[in-house]
């Protein structure tokens, strides 16, 4: 069993784990620290001799204290976090490659938590599994005026260091998927407007998140930024001097008054030209096949666990829709699944309605009974099943202290994920076939595990869907 590598920086030595080969910290770029910190990453600077890749390096700046980051109080958090985790099968070569890329509302989480560890994939499926890192809150999307959404240009240079080496590993450049949850999937769906992605990935799967219906701007961002100098009492050139707890902490003020959607990508007119769903309907996106949705009960994670945030949302969406804002109310059961469908539902459907490659549309209804029933199929509920990682503690948590009775479900979308990632279409993992989203018939699978079970549905929630305009 192959465990020494060598990158294009160096040689790596990995370890073996029933039957999969891991290697882990590996530096994609160079530390982005001093001056390099709020600027684009550049590749990493090439050692000497075999690198011991048996631990993941340092997760993004973050507070270590969020309850949704998936770390313990050893987890090491450092602007140095630009690395990646590698899962591979024993032998073998030219495998299929897929690229996680986490969520966490783009302030928190890491890809090195156990929940996404790649063995499963490997091992199950014989799938190349690479897992990332990259900057995070204002450290990924400060703008400064002459470049911005850092935290997505590292996510490209991430899928660059892929082309470049995962051959090595046994993977296959031509076969790249890419997949991300929440945050990682509004990612995702910006790497699919973003013209340095290109070429980068050739499948792509987004779990709740596709951008925002109005994406926010360079004016926007300008507005966070000034904001943001003006609590630190600093100048762009003097952010480099800035201890990172400061910035931290100016960051947490913000979110405070501006919610979850302060920290976001925007469309500043070059590192993103246009928004996922308009860059779609002008033909300017990568032309790969989608497997994308949202659960059915998104926002009631947040409810639960992060309250606060549905105050302030029901707030700027109340300014935003003005006048017609009861009569939508109306329409739902509360406002939080109203949140839930501007924040998630809405913009993937946008987004699947314009694409111009394959589409395969579908919603998460697989409810928990953690917190008494609260959560219903919400936001994050999937991933222990999609991973097939039920024995996790975040599983235990999400379902109230024991997921093995989702064990057959999990089985089913891991199966059905992975088979897309082989070949772009989502059949023969024990979840019924399904056809192409189109906005005429907008075939959608419904994944359950209660009667009826997991079926095709059209147009659910199709009542709600023609509150919201076409652009």
């Amino acid at each position: 069993m192959k465990l020494v590598v060598e990158t294009t920086a160096g040689a790596v030595r990995g370890v073996a784990r029933d039957d999969v080969r891991v290697w882990k910290g590996i530096p994609y770029a160079a530390p982005p620290i001093g001056p390099l910190r709020f600027r684009p990453p550049v590749p990493p600077a090439p050692w000497q001799g075999e690198r011991v890749a048996e631990h993941s390096g340092p997760v993004a700046m973050q507070a270590r204290e969020n309850p949704m980051a998936g770390f313990t109080d050893k987890t090491a958090i450092d602007e140095d976090c630009l690395s990646l985790d590698v899962y591979a099968p024993a032998s073998g070569s030219n495998h299929p490659v897929m690229v996680w890329i986490h969520g966490g509302a783009f302030v928190m989480g890491s890809g090195s938590v156990p929940m996404y560890g790649g063995t499963s994939f490997a091992g199950r499926h014989d799938i190349v599994v690479v897992t990332i890192n990259y900057r995070l809150g204002l450290f990924g999307f400060l703008y400064l005026g002459d470049q911005g959404n850092v935290a997505l240009l590292d996510q490209v240079a991430a899928l660059r260091w892929v082309q470049a080496n995962i051959a090595a590993f046994g993977g296959d450049p031509g076969a790249v998927t890419v997949m991300g949850e929440s945050a990682g999937a509004m990612s995702i769906a910006h790497l699919l407007a973003m013209p340095s992605a290109r070429g980068l990935f050739h499948r792509a799967i987004l779990e709740s998140g596709a951008g925002a219906l109005e994406p926010p701007t360079r004016a926007d961002a300008n507005a966070v930024a000034a904001q943001v100098l003006a609590e630190l009492g600093t100048t762009p050139a003097g952010l480099v001097d800035v201890p990172a707890e400061r910035i931290l902490a100016a960051q947490t003020t913000l979110m405070k008054q501006r919610g979850l959607a302060a920290i976001a990508p925007y469309i500043d007119g070059a590192t993103v030209p246009r928004g996922p769903a308009a860059a779609a309907r002008a033909g300017e996106v990568a032309r790969v096949p989608l497997l994308l949705g949202t659960n059915r009960d998104e926002w009631a994670l947040f409810d639960t666990v992060l309250p606060a945030t549905t105050k302030i949302a029901e707030a700027q969406i109340r300014g935003r829709l003005g006048a017609r804002a009861d009569a939508i109310r109306a329409a739902y059961r509360s406002w939080s699944d109203v949140i839930g469908d501007v924040v998630f539902r809405i913009p993937m459907i946008r987004l699947a309605e314009a694409f111009p490659a394959p589409v395969y549309a579908y919603r998460f209804d697989v409810a928990s009974p953690a917190f008494g029933g609260r959560l219903g199929a919400a936001h994050t509920l999937e991933l222990p099943l999609v991973w097939n990682h039920l024995a996790n503690p975040f599983a235990a948590l999400l379902f109230g202290g024991d997921a093995t009775p989702f064990a057959g479900i999990a089985l089913q979308l891991h199966d059905t994920w992975a088979a897309f990632i082989k070949t772009g279409v989502p059949d023969g993992g024990g979840l019924p076939a399904w056809p192409r989203y189109d906005a005429a018939r907008r075939a959608t699978l419904v994944i359950d595990r209660d009667p009826p079970g997991s079926r095709v549905v059209d147009d659910p929630g199709g009542e709600q869907r023609a509150l919201w305009p076409a652009t």
